[in-house]
């Protein structure tokens, strides 16, 4: 072989490196700008889920805070319509329609406030919520009892009544303390927690 020959196929050799070498090369560059962009859509798509979940979280936390505040306020308001209807049962204020209707509006406005809390909790509200729901829904029971036979009861009864309702008032009270505590101690933990399970 001459040297022309020798020149040649070493050239030829070299550019068939120089070409392998390039294509392994670029093979590695594309196969490194698909590890990137995996990498980068795997990132992207977590870093979306954490502000999806922190949305919740926020938008659920929101939701438990107003559903407890509606709970507590209407059974404020129960407890001073409770308070007029039982003051026109024992004859203190003038017999009035719209203070029977304001009771029977404020146990109807109690229920519908009770089941966003059933349904949000956390288990510690719900459960308060519950037990309170509970006693107002006897309470309720024993006043349409007394409103249904306050015109023919004795005084013996009417004595029954107002002591069944005079216990059941700490009872009732007791337990709004019971859901402000719990209330409470969910929302102080609501920055940790989100309320805690569900």
């Amino acid at each position: 072989m001459d040297e022309g020959t020798v020149a040649l196929v070493t050239a030829g050799v070299g550019l068939l490196g120089a070409i392998a070498g390039a294509a392994v090369g670029g093979m590695a560059a594309v196969r490194g700008a698909r590890i990137g962009a995996e990498t980068t859509a795997r990132a992207t798509v977590e870093q979306a889920r954490t502000q999806e979940r922190a949305q919740h979280d926020h938008w659920l936390r929101d939701e438990r805070k107003r559903a407890a505040v509606l709970v507590l306020e209407a059974y404020d308001r129960f407890i001073l319509a409770a308070s007029n209807v039982t003051r026109m049962f024992d004859l203190e204020v003038e017999a009035a329609a719209d203070i029977w209707s304001a009771y029977n509006s404020s146990v109807n406005e109690f229920r519908a406030t009770y089941f966003p809390v059933r349904l949000l909790g956390p288990p510690q509200v719900h459960q308060a919520a519950r037990e309170l729901w509970q006693l107002i829904e006897d309470y309720n029971d024993e006043i349409h009892e007394w409103a249904d036979g306050i015109m023919t009861a004795t005084e013996e009864t009417r004595a029954g009544w107002r002591a069944r309702e005079e216990r059941r008032r700490p009872a009732l009270a007791s337990a709004h303390s019971a859901l402000t505590d719990a209330v409470s101690a969910s929302l102080q933990s609501s920055g940790r927690a989100v309320f805690g399970p569900n």
